[in-house]
């Protein structure tokens, strides 16, 4: 990629690391970047400061929590969870299902789309940021309350309790976060994205000294340390998605992550008052000789006590800041950085690699790319042996029917799923029962073929059962009848059993689990072996080459309809789920 005259995005771009990719694409020549950060000043003041040392190149600030919803951006998190409407939309816009309202109104989509960046480079420490709201001490406070509530009325401290809980769920977080970015990156038309991930300990393992409590190491850093892990395995799987146009080509766009396993520093020395999480020590002082006698309890906070505060003092000394990754003392940044601990790398130096491998350079730091290059993919024996296991199924089959066996079509089982999977190879089945052939299908109407659909079922009771009682509905050529058993798999909620019907949720129902028999859905299957046969009549006659994956023979219109291919044609080349990587 050529980033000289393009415009990027820098998520946490005020950020220690971020600063520093900024001032690295400058240097490479890119036209503008947007610099996005939590908060309003800080956006602005990296802008500034970046427009001071790059005169030429446009800086575009961007506020606001990319997490939640636009109209939430520049709230406080703890704001928007102490307002009980707000925390119960927060949740909402967590476990809803994804559907386009929910993705736009979030600020992260919000923003790539309205800039259109070329290329995203992400600095936000997203793991850290999930993991420390800490999912144990929200859990602890749940118990607790549920312990003093046993046998009351529900009151709404602990609705609000009970809510604090699953809004710090962090694998529903992070996955609502990955679907929110995967989508912002199609609609944004980004080329490419870049992560700064983290291995949550620094690069160090289990036995790890920093710690956030008395557990070494501490739940809460290997919470951050497994949602590094996940969002990592997370952005694999985005690599691994072609963004597919409706002619089949491949739109172009990398995903990557670098991963520091060291501790990051430094941006700046200073000296002054040291603050956690914003607030200064106030200083507190005892004599020696008003020591407590250690009793057989100690309480850790008190109100009262032998201590007194000096007036308005508050710790002061010389530190180092790191960023996002707060300060350090002396003795502090000394011991973190020694020889055998987390030891440190530079901002500047993950910027260089952020260039290079931006740049299409290969700087050894990619871990999608080392995934990429280590996991175990398809092998050139299996692909052999598939046939093999193929014609065993159907000599098996043979064989107990010839000993009198009275066994169910091998079509769909609804135990691979998805529902859509099942509802497909029925259907494919029902057609290849009334016509055989795609070709015989395709010289019927869709009125007929919904027709001769049912009456297969009608003579078939054991096909009929068999799609009926895992749970997939049959919704007749009416459109006002259907067939059931006693459980249906689509629409499905937690909670909810009862659905409205409407011509909408029909048809979203028909589309993702029921078998359709309507002649609006025989039309859509009629447009697929349509686009089958001329995929085969497009290629050339005298290409013999290995151009293709299959050849001409693969998809005969007078062989009899192969509901597995069917199925496997139609996320392909429909659903746009092609693997792209082997």
């Amino acid at each position: 990629m050529d980033v000289r005259g393009k415009k990027g995005m820098i998520l946490g771009g005020f950020g220690l690391v971020g600063m520093a990719v900024c001032r690295r694409l400058a240097i490479e020549g890119v036209a503008e970047l947007v610099v996005t950060s939590l908060k309003e000043q800080e956006a602005l003041k990296a802008c500034d400061s970046l427009k001071k040392e790059f005169p030429g190149i446009t800086f575009t600030p961007a506020w606001g929590d990319l997490f939640v919803r636009t109209t939430f951006k520049d709230d406080a998190r703890a704001e928007v969870l102490s307002d009980p409407e707000k925390r119960r939309t927060f949740i909402r816009d967590m476990l809803d299902p994804l559907i386009p309202e929910v993705i736009e109104r979030i600020t992260l989509h919000a923003q790539i789309v309205e800039h259109q960046p070329y290329f995203v480079v992400d600095c936000v420490n997203t793991a850290t940021g999930i993991a420390y709201q800490d999912l144990y001490e929200q859990s602890e406070k749940v118990l607790d309350s549920l312990d003093r509530h046993r046998n009351e009325p529900v009151d709404d401290d602990l609705v609000k309790i009970v809510e604090d809980l699953i809004s710090s769920l962090n694998a529903p977080q992070l996955v609502r976060h990955i679907q929110i970015l995967h989508n912002a990156l199609i609609d944004g038309n980004c080329r490419g994205y870049l992560k700064i991930g983290t291995t949550g300990t620094g690069g160090m393992g289990l036995n790890i000294p920093y710690t956030h409590s008395e557990d070494r190491p501490s739940r809460v850093l290997l919470t951050k340390n497994a949602m590094g892990g996940a969002q990592t395995l997370m952005l694999f799987l985005m690599a691994r998605t072609p963004l597919q146009n409706d002619d089949g080509t491949i739109r172009e766009i990398f995903v990557k992550e670098i991963k520091p396993a060291a501790t990051i520093a430094w941006k700046a020395v200073r000296a002054g008052e040291i603050r956690k999480r914003g607030v200064a020590f106030p200083r507190f002082n005892m004599p020696v000789e008003s020591a407590l006698p250690l009793g057989s309890s100690i309480s850790t906070r008190e109100t009262e006590g032998p201590w007194s505060r000096d007036g308005d003092d508050t710790l002061r000394s010389v530190y180092i800041d790191t960023g996002e990754n707060g300060i350090f003392s002396e003795g502090e940044f000394t011991a973190i950085t020694e020889v055998g601990q987390m030891e440190f790398v530079t901002p500047e130096e993950i910027a260089q690699q952020v260039a290079w491998e931006l740049m299409g350079g290969n700087s050894g730091h990619d871990v999608i790319g080392a995934l990429d290059a280590a996991v175990l993919e398809p092998t050139y024996r299996a692909g052999v042996l598939r046939q093999v296991a193929l014609d065993k199924l159907r000599q098996v089959k043979k064989k107990w029917e010839e000993d009198g066996a009275d066994l169910d079509e091998s079509v769909a089982f609804e135990l691979l799923g998805p529902p859509r999977l099942t509802k497909l190879l029925h259907e494919a089945n029902l057609i290849r029962h009334a016509y055989k052939t795609m070709r015989a299908a395709s010289m019927a109407g869709p009125d007929q073929i919904a027709e001769a659909c049912q009456s297969v079922l009608g003579r078939h009771e054991k096909l009929r059962s068999a799609i009926l009682s895992v749970g997939v509905p049959i919704l007749m050529p009416d459109g006002q009848t259907y067939l059931r058993g006693p459980n249906i798999l689509i629409p499905h909620h937690a909670v909810q059993t009862d659905f409205e019907v409407s011509d909408a949720t029909l048809d979203n129902w028909t589309k993702s689990g029921w078998v359709d028999l309507r002649p609006s859905n025989m039309k859509r299957w009629l447009g697929w072996f349509d686009k089958i046969l001329r995929q085969k009549d497009e290629r050339p006659a005298d290409d013999t080459s290995s151009r293709y994956d299959f050849d001409e023979t693969y998809f005969d219109p007078d062989d009899e309809i192969n509901p597995g291919k069917m199925a496997g044609w139609i996320f392909i080349n429909i659903d746009k789920g092609k693997r792209v990587k082997r």
